[in-house]
């Protein structure tokens, strides 16, 4: 059984990639098909290119995120496999509805699935390093309850047709399939937050997004919404526009658009100590 690391390009994965080393190194890039969102940087975006065979325009992940790939697969001499589902514009216009808390569509389509498609069809089940530290035990459910790691059952890759409540389609797996066995190497040698921050103040040219992942993802807070916005304005940008599209809903359940939330004022310096997604499923 090969091991893998599944990475997100924050802190925490970037670390366990050096520290906790695997046989293949895989990141989900969430695409979007905004060409106003693309990377500035022209080496990044032809780095972006090459990587997924030329099948990317932008992300609804921060440009540093892109960087930090790029830096992580010289620093560790080892290949950096990227991939990449439908974009988020093809996945909301099929399911005909945004993603909310209620229905995580969108790690499962962007994230899950075209990970699992990769690694399955050639390895078969594999041992997944999962990058959780040891201050967020919340989020690997089977170690808080002090049970060993278990075999994953991921729905997978047979498909079956659903109508949603507005008559549109979209896919859903039905299948179970046994596909990879976690384990959380940083929890297992109680690693934490101070140790990995620690860790890359070593390192300056390692520029890391403020907050990782998509910079919009509805499960982000509004206050962290407005920050994203002030640092990555085109991308959140286009998060304001699929709510005005009419045909959907708001990102958030309080039903305030993003537009709203964007000319909202926070007191306080913002101060963010929780994971970058919490309770999202998307790694640090």
């Amino acid at each position: 059984m090969i091991t893998i690391n599944s990475l997100s390009g924050g802190k925490t994965s970037s670390y366990m990639a050096i520290h906790y080393p695997a046989d293949v190194n895989i990141f989900a890039c969430v695409c979007i098909d905004d060409p106003v969102c693309m990377p500035k940087d022209l080496t990044v975006l032809a780095y972006a290119q090459n990587k997924l065979n030329g099948n990317f325009i932008a992300s609804a992940e921060s440009e540093k995120t892109l960087k930090i790939m790029m830096q992580l697969e010289q620093k560790i001499g080892q290949e950096i496999v990227w991939v990449r589902g439908k974009s988020f514009d093809e996945i909301i216009n099929n399911a005909g509805c945004l993603p909310t808390w209620n229905r995580r569509f969108c790690t499962t389509d962007m994230k899950i699935k075209p990970m699992t498609e990769y690694l399955y069809f050639r390895y078969g089940i594999v041992k997944e390093q999962i990058g959780f530290r040891y201050d967020e035990l919340q989020r690997a459910y089977e170690i808080k309850k002090g049970e060993k790691p278990k075999l994953k059952v991921e729905k997978y890759f047979d498909f079956a047709t659903e109508t949603s409540l507005n008559g549109n389609k979209r896919n859903k797996w039905e299948k179970n399939v046994l596909v990879s066995e976690k384990s959380y190497p940083l929890i297992t040698n109680r690693i934490e937050k101070y140790q990995i921050e620690k860790y890359w103040k070593n390192y300056p040219e390692f520029i890391f997004p403020e907050d990782s992942n998509c910079q919009g993802c509805h499960h982000k807070s509004s206050k962290l919404i407005k920050q994203n916005y002030i640092r990555e304005p085109k991308i959140l940008e286009w998060f304001a526009r699929q709510e005005e599209k009419g045909k959907y809903n708001t990102w958030h359940d309080d039903m305030i658009p993003y537009r709203k939330k964007f000319e909202m004022e926070f007191t306080g310096e913002f101060d963010f100590e929780g994971t970058s997604c919490d309770m999202g499923g998307c790694t640090d």
